[in-house]
């Protein structure tokens, strides 16, 4: 193979891996799969190389075929054949293209992710970010209230720069299914403040099967300080069976 037709073929790998990473990078937004930046590498390369083996069998192929169609007067006198370039150089020019490709595999991959971060902060809701936001846990240990055939045990406490998230597991060893609504119905009690929920932060399903247990979080809008080390949490309502309390509380200790 020629220093050209070297070129021709590394140009197609180059193509073909900044093609197959974008293509990654695109996957792991549109599916929420969370493909790794490594991952998205490793992915890209090996298809890239595929495509890219593929394209330049297909080049090399035709360019023989019109190699071998050309009219001898085309050809060098004397049957010579051009020049080569010797295989420490043509070893060179594979090495530096490979190395410009998995460069620019990189560098792609890492602007696809930084500006698909960028797109989910402009997009996501702010209801929904204030649902996702991490912050420091405070729950001392895990507490439980009985009612009738309710329990309701805490699971975390955790105060982020806006919020107070409280997820808790609810347990019905009843026959009837039982609704503990959110708005305007769950409070968190603090000695100097009530906190009020935010629905559609949280993802509390409000209603325990019968026989059956149901996890979620409850998003309270506002913080409580390091000086806070007990809040109360409680349903002011509880739909669903004569069998259930009217209301029920926990009180839970914090760090």
């Amino acid at each position: 193979m020629t220093g050209r037709g070297l070129v021709r073929y590394f140009g197609f790998v180059g193509l073909a891996y900044v093609v197959a990473t974008l293509g990654t990078g695109l996957t792991d937004y549109l599916t929420a799969a969370e493909v790794s930046k490594s991952k998205a590498l490793l992915i890209s390369g090996g298809v890239g190389l595929l495509v890219a083996l593929l394209l330049g069998a297909i080049d090399l192929a035709k360019s023989n075929a019109g190699k071998s169609a050309a009219p001898a007067a085309a050809r060098p006198a004397g049957g010579a054949t051009p020049p080569r370039r010797g295989g420490a150089g043509l070893a060179l020019t594979a090495v530096l293209l490979l190395g410009l490709c998995a460069g620019g595999g990189y560098l792609a991959t890492t602007a696809v992710q930084a500006a698909v971060q960028k797109l989910n902060e402009f997009a996501t809701p702010p209801w929904i970010k204030k649902g996702q936001e991490q912050g420091q846990e405070r729950l001392a240990e895990e507490v439980s209230e009985t009612g009738g055939p309710l329990t309701i045990t805490v699971l975390s406490v955790e105060v982020t720069s806006q919020a107070t998230k409280v997820r808790i597991r609810g347990a019905n060893s009843g026959g009837e299914a039982l609704t503990l609504p959110v708005f305007g119905r769950a409070q968190l009690t603090a000695p100097d403040r009530t906190l009020t929920p935010d629905p559609a932060a949280g993802d509390w399903p409000e209603t325990v099967p019968a026989d059956g247990e149901a996890t979620g979080t409850i998003v309270f809008d506002g913080v409580l300080g390091p000086e806070v080390t007990e809040v109360r949490l409680s349903f002011s309502v509880i739909h669903g069976s004569f069998a259930a309390p009217p209301n029920i509380a926990v009180t839970i200790p914090l760090t």
